[in-house]
């Protein structure tokens, strides 16, 4: 929370420093928007389709855990209320509590491994979405800063950016400073066409 705080005034102090000193000095100063460029970013549609892919098989895998201990379940059940039935003679009703005690070890071994199977996938996936949208970030970053360098900006700021209560940290800019579709066409520059993305997603298995 602190770190949040301490982030949120060192930004609106940067903001006010360049504003303050581009009254006496020409600096340069533009926004983007962050959110827009990594929503609009080819690549992250493409890291999107990846994690969905991921997803899916972890759920499927789950999915067929689930099943196999409701199968298990529902023959524990069976043999537990075979073992109260007196229709049966003693010695197999005794039989069938034996077999009900094992069934129910076996239940409770598929309900452990799919608890487990779940909380470690969970922690994977969460870990993977945050390895590649850093990198996607990453990326993003890099050519703001390559552009920043090469038109000569002093400061680009985001005006995506919100402070703790949920208030933008600018709010106002006018559209001539706001550089983000400049940004994201060169982010774009290298997507892949309609035709190769097909033959690529028909390459997959």
């Amino acid at each position: 929370m602190l770190k949040k705080i301490l982030l949120t005034t060192i930004c609106l102090t940067m903001f006010l420093a360049a504003a303050n000193a581009a009254k006496t000095a020409k600096l340069k100063i533009a926004v983007v928007d962050m959110d827009k460029l990594f929503q609009q970013y080819y690549k992250t549609k493409q890291t999107d389709a990846v994690l969905q892919q991921k997803q899916g098989i972890f759920q499927a895998w789950a999915k067929k855990l689930g099943e196999s201990r409701l199968k298990l379940q529902k023959e524990f059940n069976i043999l537990k209320d075979a073992a109260q039935n007196i229709v049966f003679s003693s010695i197999e009703r005794e039989k069938k509590r034996l077999a009900a005690q094992k069934k129910y070890q076996e239940f409770k071994k598929k309900e452990a491994e799919l608890e487990q199977y779940v909380q470690q996938k969970s922690r994977e996936y969460k870990t993977l979405v945050s390895k590649m949208h850093k990198r996607l970030l990453e990326e993003i970053y890099t050519e703001i800063r390559r552009y920043a360098v090469l038109k000569g900006y002093n400061f680009i700021f985001d005006k995506s950016g919100k402070t703790l209560n949920t208030i933008p940290v600018i709010i106002y800019s006018s559209l001539q400073h706001d550089i983000s579709a400049e940004i994201l066409k060169k982010l774009n520059r290298g997507q892949p066409d309609a035709e190769s993305q097909s033959d690529e997603g028909s390459s997959l298995r």
